[in-house]
């Protein structure tokens, strides 16, 4: 059966998956009134959650290696999603400079 990204409309309703050590430093806290963060480790597990449609969006506050990130790029977009810089532009892979500073999938 192949994957499908979650279609949850309103921020309310969505899964928002959280850096767990990011969230106990309270780096999440700001956000609380807007939806509730769902702590979870690893960043590849993120985006595989998220590929499946377990979950709705994820973000990360602080740079990511891109072998973090890659793999589950590929399954979220196979799964009808997106991942990009914090930006809004579109991840590059096999660069010089290989953190990313952040993202949002």
């Amino acid at each position: 059966q192949r994957l499908r990204v979650s279609q949850t409309e309103r921020l309310a309703e969505a899964t928002i998956l959280s850096s767990r050590s990011q969230t106990k430093r309270g780096e999440w806290a700001d956000l609380a009134s807007f939806f509730r963060p769902r702590p979870t480790g690893s960043a590849a597990y993120k985006l595989a959650l998220i590929a499946s449609g377990e979950a709705d969006a994820t973000f990360t506050l602080v740079p990511k290696n891109e072998w973090d990130v890659c793999a589950g790029t590929l399954l979220v977009e196979e799964a009808g999603g997106t991942v990009t810089h914090l930006n809004g532009q579109p991840l590059v892979f096999n660069q010089p400079q290989t953190l990313l500073q952040g993202l949002v999938a």
